[in-house]
């Protein structure tokens, strides 16, 4: 009786225990995590030392915070002149809430402050601070030395800097100084991070449901054709179906334009109704035919849906996705989107007359823009959020694919949605593409291992899993080239396994079909590359530190304690299947995954090992692949620990049940924390206020104007635009000083734009007229300055006699040029 009660409802009491655990590490929680702090003002222009205040003389800015929960202010110090022994200055902040209430006062020694130090202002918390006005003053005894830096430029709307003066100050000092250097930060509370929440799917939820409507769309038809395959777990039966649809709309875009067609909106919606049609139709005579795949899918729906939630809390504060390659497939959306197909060239938006790239993920994109004509630059955003919080489903599907065991997926799903540091910071850099091929990958691993064990060979195809594979690997090369290049040695280290198995060349038979039914559906597409690209030039790199190994990825987090589990995992396998020649078959799949992670190091070790290396391929994008090997690895030898540990006593069984809840609460709240916290503010260059100056653009300046944008040398000589600039071709078709980095392909272009970010990045006195007129020598009519700004100064061009400034908000200036004729 209890043992069956054990096995009832032993699971359910675990997961009660491991909530009272996060619960009481919640509340424990400024003692185990700090709390959620972002950035929420960031006016960081400065060029302005501001007065000194003394005595009755004080320095006050104003601002209106956006969010709740106020936390901190901070300031970068000015010091005039150098310390003295024995001064006895005092410098102070103090913030004052919209009722004149002072809320946080803090004095500081001047001796103890150093020239551009910043000082942090700690506020108590705000619960509701968004929309009210605060004020900060900074205050000093009459033997102050110390201020803080400004800028002359008016670049905060809500706010303003003053001079203020005591009832005794007959005389208040002056300023240039519009603005104070300033930035505030805020704690991101429960009920906040709901509303946001609950905000995002009102206004993003049709998206959303539409993508996930859309992307497993083929997968399912497919599956319905193939009656073994309709018999599987519901969730292994939405993520194969997910892997195979995200495989499908390429080759459907690709074929179609290959024969000349082009997709629409209306097409694609046509598509979209008729195919769920089938479907729903088909799931409802199997309903009336009494079968049941729904069941205990509620706990991975839940962890889907909090996996989602924390990767959107992620991007709260981001109007664009982070990084250079983020406006890349911008563009490649916008040009597939405006022509209805696959892309050769980059018209009407760059003059580049070939496309060596990748285009799997634009066809989902470009589908759902064709559809909806949803902003491009939100699409991309919350896409990408998406698809990144289905990556669990992904490594459940694998999972259970391998063990048929839920539980052990929806540990594999756990691991890889909360305490893994990849796939979540995928998001930090606007790897759409490789994303989403990853999201391919754990389930093409899962069925070409299934593949090469088969005892069986029949040559219908709806019994054999080489068309799954085929297809798979088909999707695969069109989502993300290097990912299919990853994935080619675990093929050969499968192969190579199971050798020793009885009739193995069944299985090796099997997967030369699926190759076969690969090369049919890719193969013009591989012609079609290699005559763009000159093989000999692949291994020609001569950007320093190219594959270098990725250090840092191993210390951040928790990382290095999963490789520590894996490394000792590795060895208990390694001596399992020495010492017992029964477990050697399982042991068999793991050995392979670390045989093949081996083998990539091996590879990509280049001049190390004396190996040739290639700029295809690097460490560094092949490592932030192997959290899909890691969670596979981890998995399985619990899996298999679980299923010897059940035929124990109850005792023993409740006792691991409560012992893995109790672990896995932690793991979850930190996860949770790192998933919030994930981006690095370092890649995000286009900031929300960016946004409504490129729709300014779009509705004011006409087609033809060019803009000249700010830029860094990003990699190797190729540079990049470092503020929203880099979106204004994608959205607004306005050409730009810096476009997004596909101008590489054009060697002409490519020169023009070296040429003129080289001298721009030079020039120190945009407030010379010369200046402007160079740049209309260049051929632009405006300057586009965004929040996060450049080499392009606003205050200095604000100066400039031969432009004018036509649009300014929180930051962002566009200013038209009027040269000298």
């Amino acid at each position: 009786m209890i043992k069956q009660w054990v096995e009832r409802y032993g699971w359910w009491l675990a997961a009660l225990v491991g909530l009272l655990a996060v619960v009481g590490l919640l509340w424990k929680q400024t003692a185990v995590f700090p709390p959620i702090l972002a950035t929420d003002i960031n006016q960081h222009r400065l060029d302005i030392a501001l007065p000194t205040p003394r005595n009755d003389v004080a320095v006050s800015q104003s601002f209106v915070p956006r969010w709740n929960g106020l936390r901190e202010v901070e300031v970068m110090v000015v010091r005039y002149g150098e310390k003295v022994d024995g001064e006895n200055g005092r410098f102070s902040l103090q913030l004052r809430d919209d009722g004149n209430t002072i809320i946080a006062e803090q004095t500081y020694p001047t001796s103890q402050l150093d020239h551009n130090q910043t000082l942090t202002l700690a506020v108590p918390l705000q619960r509701q601070s968004a929309g009210r006005r605060y004020t900060l003053r900074l205050l000093g005894n009459d033997s102050n030395t110390l201020s803080a830096w400004g800028y002359t430029l008016d670049v905060y709307d809500d706010g303003e800097l003053q001079m203020e003066g005591g009832v005794l100050q007959t005389a208040v000092p002056s300023t240039n100084a519009h603005e104070l250097r300033f930035t505030t930060r805020y704690q991101l509370t429960l009920s906040d991070a709901l509303r946001y929440l609950a905000t995002t799917f009102f206004y993003e939820g049709a998206l959303l449901l539409l993508a996930l409507l859309f992307i497993p769309l083929p997968g399912l038809l497919l599956l319905q054709l193939a009656p073994r395959w309709r018999s599987m777990d519901a969730g292994a039966t939405w993520g194969t179906a997910v892997a195979l649809g995200l495989s499908t709309w390429p080759l459907l875009w690709y074929w179609l334009t290959l024969a000349g067609g082009r997709w629409a909106g209306w097409s694609l919606w046509l598509l979209l109704v008729v195919g769920w049609g089938v479907v729903l139709w088909q799931w409802w005579r199997s309903w009336k035919a009494g079968e049941q795949r729904g069941k205990g899918a509620g706990v991975l729906i839940l962890l889907l849906l909090v996996a989602v939630a924390v990767r959107l809390l992620a991007v709260r504060d981001v109007a664009f996705a982070p990084w250079v390659d983020a406006s890349r497939h911008g563009l490649i959306t916008a040009v597939m989107t405006a022509n209805g197909q696959t892309p050769t060239t980059y018209a009407p938006y760059l003059p580049v007359d070939q496309f060596p790239y990748h285009f799997g993920f634009h066809t989902i994109a470009s589908s759902l823009q064709l559809m909806t004509n949803w902003p491009l630059a939100r699409l991309l955003l919350y896409l990408g959020q998406l698809l990144n919080g289905l990556m669990p489903l992904m490594l459940y599907t694998a999972v259970w694919l391998l063990t048929r065991q839920r539980g052990a997926g929806l540990f594999a799903a756990f691991l890889v949605a909360f305490p893994f540091f990849f796939p979540a910071y995928y998001a930090t850099w606007g790897r759409f593409t490789q994303l989403t091929a990853m999201l391919i990958m754990p389930v093409l691993l899962a069925i070409t291992w299934l593949l090469l064990r088969r005892r069986q060979w029949r040559w219908a195809w709806w019994h054999q899993e080489w068309w799954l594979v085929g297809l798979l690997a088909a999707g695969l090369f069109l989502m993300h080239f290097r990912v299919f290049i990853f994935y080619l040695p675990f093929v050969l280290v499968a192969v190579f396994a199971n050798l020793g198995r009885r009739c193995w060349w069944r299985g090796a038979v099997a997967l030369a079909t699926a190759g076969g039914l690969t090369l049919l559906l890719v193969g013009v597409r591989l012609w079609q590359l290699w005559r763009m690209a000159n093989p000999a030039s692949q291994f020609d790199i001569q950007i320093p530190g190219y594959n270098s190994f990725p250090t840092s990825y191993i210390t951040v987090g928790w990382e290095r304690y999963y490789l520590w589990a894996t490394a000792v995992l590795l060895l208990l396998i390694i001596i399992t299947a020495l010492v017992s020649r029964r477990q050697r078959q399982w042991a068999l799949l793991p050995l392979t995954l670390a045989a093949w992670v081996a083998l990539l190091f091996v590879l990509l070790s280049g001049e190390k090992l004396g190996l040739p290396e290639t700029a295809v391929v690097n460490t560094n994008s092949m490592y932030i692949t192997l959290f899909v090997p890691l969670a596979l690895f981890l998995t399985l030898p619990l899996a298999r620990f679980w299923r010897w540990w059940r035929r124990h006593h109850w005792g023993l069984q409740l006792a691991g049940q409560l012992w893995l809840a109790l672990a896995l609460a932690p793991l979850l709240l930190f996860g949770l924390h790192q998933q919030i916290t994930i981006l690095n503010p370092q890649t995000i260059l286009g900031q929300p206020d960016d946004l409504a100056a490129i729709a300014w653009v779009n509705n004011n300046l006409p087609p033809n104007a060019r803009l000249a944008v700010s830029s860094w040398r990003w990699l190797g000589s190729t540079w990049a635009a470092s503020d929203g600039g880099a979106w204004l071709l994608p959205i607004t078709g306005r050409q730009t000083s810096t476009p997004p980095i596909d101008y590489i392909y054009n060697v002409e272009l490519f020169k023009a734009i070296i040429a003129f970010n080289e001298t721009a990045v030079s020039i120190t006195d945009w407030h010379n007229p010369e200046r402007a007129d160079w740049l209309a020598q260049q051929g632009y009519t405006h300057i586009f300055v965004g929040a996060r700004g450049g080499f392009f100064d606003p205050a200095a061009l604000a100066q400039n006699p031969h432009l004018t400034l036509i649009y300014h908000h929180n930051g962002v200036f566009i200013f038209a040029l009027h040269p000298q004729r």
